[in-house]
């Protein structure tokens, strides 16, 4: 793949609940611009982003790809993510790395929780969005409901800038009311727009030139003085009021039969900032806080966003380039680790597919094999200037479960199998329960452990099963108690005997008090740090 520079580049995540149309429309952003000869199906396990087995096997998202769509000169990387709450850290990693997102609604479903999620998170993040209604073409859509349920939740005024052409089998395409023609199929040939629909557009019309005219105080004073704007004037209305956040442009989409995927993409490019007009990131230098604008004349500030592991290759890394450019082979400083990596060969994903590139530019998104420390939240900078990138919040484990090793073999790879698949995903953790001798995995839902522990089959060649945790019970001594016990053995020549007693009172200021009442040599004091020690011990146990 050829070098792009910074302004040609666009980073766009796709976000929804499950099943909202995101796979769907990345493989027809493919196949339009020519990167594929057809268009994969979920079904069928042929999409470009969902190859990895569990992916093909469960028919849905589980992992971010990254697919780069080479659209009139521009490289629109786009990030499909997963849908289900189950694996939010793979979107919140996405999202920390996207200069805008598309958040899918299905015109069959409407608003849904994990839409809801996603826009929180893009909210955070404080994201220009595009609302796109897919799947108009299923039985039941209903664009207007899906449409009415999303303006119901969103504190962000939505502005229409397309009407649908049709709904559920008689869905034909869009149509723009940019400049109000009407597309068929994909997009590429404008037609008149029908007389039938031609009240509703200019309504919808004149609401979208109401927008756009809030974009600029230039704008709007020619809007009340002469009720209308150019097509170039409505272009830069809208660029700014999306850019600011101050409106959602709403869209129509049908990705599996490919409708409405040029108009979509001309205002990817148009609409969308490149990673230069993006705000400025917010690093840590040696001298405080410092601004970085995505340009390649500025200091290297590169964050990993993403790390997995390939049988084949090794660790996968993936980054973004916040400021400076990169070459292969290049010497460059883990601020995070404090040590050196080689970055080899350099290369952009599209799923599966490794296309190999010489150098990057700033704002672009990567990947590189086989650094040996980096991991996923590490920052790369010039060791003579370091920066520090913030690591976005991942939410705290929901679920959790016991991880027992399925042979002795992999006894003495749970540790660092864990390590490694947590290293993979911000929201897995593992710890061991001292109280009850299991090792606990976190997570976010038993889907996700279910992944994570098939992935340590598959990626890393380590069987592991899950049990149900124990309740590590403590007892807690609510009033004084008194034990004795009598040590009597006699088996030829000296005997032995012996008593021990103990008592136990509550301590309220503190955790343990440990105190004895020997008189004489009743008992060697050189006795009593093992006993104290016996204590702690039954202590851990309850």
């Amino acid at each position: 793949m050829k070098e792009y520079t910074t302004e040609f580049i666009r980073n766009i995540a796709l976000v929804s609940h499950g099943s909202g149309g995101k796979t769907m429309l990345a493989e027809a952003f493919l196949h339009f611009t020519g990167a594929t000869t057809r268009l994969g199906k979920i079904e069928d396990g042929t999409t470009v982003s969902d190859y990895e087995d569990e992916e093909i096997r469960r028919k849905l998202s589980l992992y971010t790809s990254v697919l780069p769509v080479e659209y009139k000169d521009h490289k629109i990387n786009v990030l499909d993510t997963p849908g289900y709450t189950d694996f939010i850290g793979e979107v919140i990693s996405a999202l920390r790395v996207a200069d805008g997102a598309l958040v899918l609604v299905d015109a069959v479903a409407g608003l849904e929780v994990g839409t809801e999620i996603a826009w929180g998170y893009c909210e955070a993040f404080k994201l220009p969005r595009f609302l796109v209604v897919s799947k108009l073409d299923r039985d039941n859509a209903n664009f207007q409901k899906a449409l009415a349920s999303v303006q119901e939740f969103s504190e962000t005024r939505l502005i229409q800038v397309q009407l649908p052409w049709g709904e559920k089998a008689a869905f034909k395409g869009v149509i723009d009311l940019i400049t109000m023609k009407a597309y068929a199929g994909d997009g590429k040939t404008a037609e008149e727009v029908p007389a039938d629909l031609k009240p509703a557009a200019d309504e919808a019309r004149t609401k979208l030139v109401e927008a756009a005219a809030e974009g600029e105080d230039a704008l709007l004073e020619k809007y009340l003085e002469s009720g209308e704007l150019s097509p170039e004037e409505l272009m830069r209305g809208l660029k700014s009021i999306v850019r600011s956040g101050a409106y959602i442009p709403v869209f129509c989409a049908a990705g599996a039969h490919e409708k409405g995927i040029a108009l979509l993409l001309e205002a990817i490019l148009s609409l969308m900032p490149s990673p230069a007009e993006a705000p400025a990131a917010v690093v840590k230098g040696k001298e405080g806080e410092e601004k970085l604008t995505a340009i390649d004349s500025g200091p290297l500030a590169i964050y990993v966003w993403k790390t997995t592991a390939d049988p084949y290759v090794g660790r996968l890394t993936y980054f973004r380039i916040y400021s400076g450019t990169l070459q292969g082979d290049a010497h460059i400083w883990n601020q995070t680790k404090d040590n050196e990596e080689r970055m080899a060969s350099l290369s952009v994903m599209r799923g599966k597919e490794t296309l190999p590139v010489k150098g990057m530019h700033s704002g672009d998104i990567g990947v590189v094999a086989k650094l040996s420390q980096t991991s996923t939240g590490d920052t790369l900078c010039d060791r003579d200037h370091p920066l520090t990138l913030p690591v976005p919040q991942y939410p705290a484990a929901l679920y959790r479960v016991a991880i027992m090793p399925k042979t002795q073999a992999d006894a003495a790879k749970i540790s660092p199998t864990l390590t490694r698949l947590c290293e993979e995903d911000m929201t897995l953790s593992w710890y061991g329960e001292q109280t009850t001798g299991q090792t606990i995995l976190q997570g976010m839902g038993d889907q996700h452990i279910d992944v994570a522990i098939r992935r340590a089959v598959s990626k890393l060649q380590v069987g592991l099963t899950t049990v149900e945790p124990k309740v590590p019970y403590r007892e807690g001594i609510t009033k004084k108690a008194d034990a004795m016990y009598r040590h009597k053995k006699q088996s030829g020549g000296a005997g032995q005997f012996g008593e021990v007693w103990l008592r136990i009172e509550p301590c309220p200021e503190e955790d343990f008090d440990f105190t004895d009442e020997l008189v004489g040599m009743n008992l060697s004091k050189s006795y009593l740090p093992a006993i104290e020690k016996g204590i702690h011990a039954t202590m851990l146990t309850g």
